[in-house]
């Protein structure tokens, strides 16, 4: 009996220690996206971030976004779309009416996991001088500029070399030994 409970006790704790300390641990949150953001461009104050309202995760993402806006002093401005028609308008109105000066893509599931939507978004900032900052090397490979990554030594980033260089990103040099530069575009 005493062997039973035991075996109880210890399945409920490791039950709640996956719980604590859930798979996500494993992903770079968005204020930690944001804070690497002000320091790879310093200086930003608004960003635009265009979201697919089915994303699933919407609910818990959008706070931690103003979290990360007021952690980091950049105002945050989001678009949310619900189709692949509502992304070239979304995108013009965070440029013209918001004067955003980067692009963050959070995720590529959905809406903008599709090509067009990732063409045109990397296409029309590249156009107006502005980095993106993206959710995958897909991304890069099409012309964003950084991505990154978490490991068990923690956050990497992967740089496309010659976006960052034409769009004025450097690598703080604390950076420069967790960082892939793809030679690339």
């Amino acid at each position: 009996m005493h062997t039973l409970r035991l075996f109880t006790v210890l399945s409920l704790l490791l039950t709640s220690a996956f719980t604590l300390f859930p798979e996500t641990e494993t992903e770079v949150t968005p204020i930690q996206q944001l804070f690497l953001i002000k320091e790879l461009k310093p200086g930003i104050a608004r960003i635009g971030v265009i979201w697919d309202k089915n994303a699933a995760n919407r609910d818990e993402v959008l706070p931690q976004l103003q979290r990360a806006s007021a952690a980091t002093g950049i105002k945050v401005v989001v678009g949310e779309v619900a189709s692949l028609q509502e992304v070239a308008p979304q995108f013009r109105t965070l440029l013209r009416d918001h004067q955003v000066e980067a692009l963050w893509v959070l995720e590529e599931t959905g809406l903008l996991g599709q090509a067009a939507a990732r063409s045109f978004l990397i296409k029309n900032a590249t156009q107006a001088g502005m980095p993106v900052f993206a959710p995958s090397e897909t991304w890069l490979k099409e012309g964003a500029c950084v991505t990154w990554r978490k490991d068990a030594e923690g956050i990497r980033l992967v740089v496309n070399k010659a976006v960052a260089e034409a769009m004025g990103i450097t690598i703080p040099a604390k950076y420069q030994d967790r960082t892939a530069f793809l030679a690339m575009n």
